[in-house]
Formats: structure tokens, C-alpha cells, sequence
């Protein structure tokens, strides 16, 4: 199986999953309370779609609840592309939870290449991750775009987290 088809089957899989739990949870919709705090991990495959090309990502994150409601959040992320540039991306985070398990995250920040100097450049992350709970553990999948002024690349991936 080619990484192209690999990608597209673990799309699909990942969006009809967040679809039929989102219809289970309509059906039986029950409160839920979510922790104030998260520290994130993400493991990613991430396509550059400037260079064409697959790299290894790592993505951090800590997140905490704002206000009364536990449906939106803020916080600090940063993302490693293991790529042949280095890619580095820090960024402030706004999270917002339309449903139980599911989160957007909206992050836009700065990135920088260690292969560059005076690299740095505004950027703008967007992420949708589903987490199945497990006590204070966290975990499901994630899909992310980001781009810059000269780069554009998709991830996908495995979500780990731990609430506080």
C-alpha cells in the first residue's frame, strides 16, 4: 500500500468514526466535565505539499479551560517536523469543544527552519482531534493543516494527552 493511499484510507477512517460517534452521542448526550488542564503530545505524518514530500512530526501542547464553561481553552503549543529543514513552530493556542471528545483548535504563532538563519516567518495552525477517555488519559486521532508564506502541510496522527 503506497503512503498516498495509506493517508487517504486512514483519513476516511478517522472522519466516518468522529461521524458515527457524534451521532451516538447525540443519541445519548450526558453531561460531561472535562479537567482544566491538558499536556498534549501528538505523533504525526506530515506532508509538505512545497517540497512533496513525508516527514516525521512531534506536536506539544498544554491547554487550560477558560471560564465557567469547559468548551473553550487557551493555551502554548510547538511542533517538530523532523524534515531535512528542521521545521519549528511555537504558537498561542484557542481551543473550542463543540461537542464531548471533540476539539478544533485554532493556533496561530511563528515558525522557524534550524537549516535558515532569519527564517522566522507568522504561521497559523488548524487541528480537529477526537479523544476517547481513559480516566485522565486522552487519546484519538488528529488532523491538522499549517501554513506560512512559503509552506503548506497536512498532518495526521495519534493524540495523547493527560487532564488535570
Amino acid at each position: 500500500m503506497s503512503i498516498r493511499n495509506f493517508l487517504f484510507t486512514l483519513f476516511f477512517a478517522t472522519f466516518a468514526l468522529t461521524a458515527y460517534s457524534q451521532h451516538n452521542y447525540q443519541d445519548e448526550h450526558h453531561e460531561h466535565e472535562h479537567p482544566k488542564n491538558e499536556i498534549g503530545f501528538s505523533n504525526n505524518i506530515v506532508f509538505n505539499t512545497h517540497e512533496n514530500e513525508f516527514a516525521y512530526g512531534v506536536h506539544l501542547h498544554f491547554v487550560r479551560t477558560i471560564g465557567k464553561s469547559d468548551k473553550f481553552g487557551l493555551g502554548l503549543g510547538y511542533e517538530r517536523i523532523f524534515d531535512d529543514h528542521k521545521h519549528n513552530s511555537t504558537n498561542l493556542l484557542f481551543m473550542y469543544r463543540p461537542i464531548d471528545h471533540l476539539s478544533i483548535n485554532i493556533a496561530p504563532g511563528i515558525v522557524w527552519l534550524d537549516s535558515e538563519a532569519n527564517s522566522i516567518k507568522p504561521s497559523l495552525h488548524l487541528e480537529t482531534i477526537y479523544e476517547w477517555e481513559l480516566g485522565h488519559f486522552h487519546l484519538g486521532p488528529l488532523l491538522g493543516i499549517a501554513f506560512n508564506t512559503e509552506d503548506f502541510h497536512v498532518s495526521i496522527g495519534l493524540h495523547l494527552a493527560l487532564g488535570f
